[in-house]
């Protein structure tokens, strides 16, 4: 074997000890929680068919990747050169797809620490002075968002006396009711009045989330610029089928940042 794919495997050794912490840590977490209290993937925002694309986009780069190993082999340099150019582009869709879910944490403000988990004063202040105001200059209210704008005032006016003094109760009545406004009203609506979204351990949710997502991003990229600077061998004419060892590993690499992927996405897509 030689010294060089011998060093790779080593250090994927490493990565693999480092990933199996970090999931282990998310599984841990995640698991050990009372059935219903982790935030759902709707709750986060999270989009299942965006999380599968990007699954079908990474072993998409994985099957390019061999095929430049093997066209290298063959002496083929130009066509290993456009499917090292390909899994490059696939791996920049990749990180599109999850800037696109990034902003939309971020728009909702799921970022941690900023996650609200509780309803407090706070919660009830923006209810009085922003979202029941705006729900009630709605024109033309349907019997169905009459509805949901009574309970609203119902639940305020409840939550103001402190007769609701269970914190558990007070969630799920919180969660129940944006619920039956977001179908009455629509998401956009809710949105556009700012209408609080209480989620139990949302932050401990989106520490995970960013760490894990975060990370393997970084990873990405890495293996972006890897195949980055094959390209600028290409260019240069310095790509031949003598860097058959140098092409496999960062391969190994790839097929590495794709498997990590293929445990994250069901974990936080699917099993939510």
């Amino acid at each position: 074997m030689p010294t060089a794919k011998l060093a790779m495997w080593l250090f994927l050794g490493t990565e693999i000890m480092f990933f199996a912490g970090l999931l282990g840590a998310y599984i841990v977490l995640r698991f050990g929680q009372a059935p219903g209290v982790w935030p759902t993937p709707h709750d986060v925002h999270l989009v299942e068919w965006m999380g599968a694309v990007n699954t079908f986009v990474l072993i998409c780069s994985s099957v390019t990747v061999v095929l430049a190993h093997s066209a290298l082999l063959k002496g083929n340099i130009g066509r290993a050169t456009m499917m090292i150019l390909i899994t490059l582009l696939l791996g920049c869709v990749f990180l599109g797809i999850k800037a696109v879910e990034y902003k939309a944490k971020i728009d909702h403000h799921l970022l941690p620490g900023q996650v609200r988990e509780t309803v407090n004063d706070t919660y009830l202040d923006e209810m009085n002075r922003r979202v029941i105001p705006a729900l009630t200059a709605v024109p033309s209210r349907s019997a169905e968002q009459n509805k949901v704008l009574a309970d609203a005032e119902a639940f305020v006016k409840v939550l103001g006396s402190g007769e609701m003094t269970k914190v558990a109760e007070r969630i799920n009545r919180a969660k129940a009711l944006h619920g039956e406004a977001e179908k009455a009203f629509g998401a956009a609506a809710l949105e556009e009045v700012h209408w609080p979204m209480v989620i139990p351990l949302g932050n401990l949710w989106s520490s995970l989330y960013f760490a894990l997502t975060g990370i393997h991003a970084l990873h990405v990229l890495g293996g972006l610029v890897m195949f980055g600077l094959l390209l600028v061998m290409s260019m240069m004419s310095r790509l031949t089928p003598k860097h058959d060892v140098l092409v496999e590993n960062v391969g190994l690499y790839w097929h590495f940042v794709d498997l990590v992927w293929i445990f994250l996405f069901p974990l936080l897509y699917l099993l939510g």
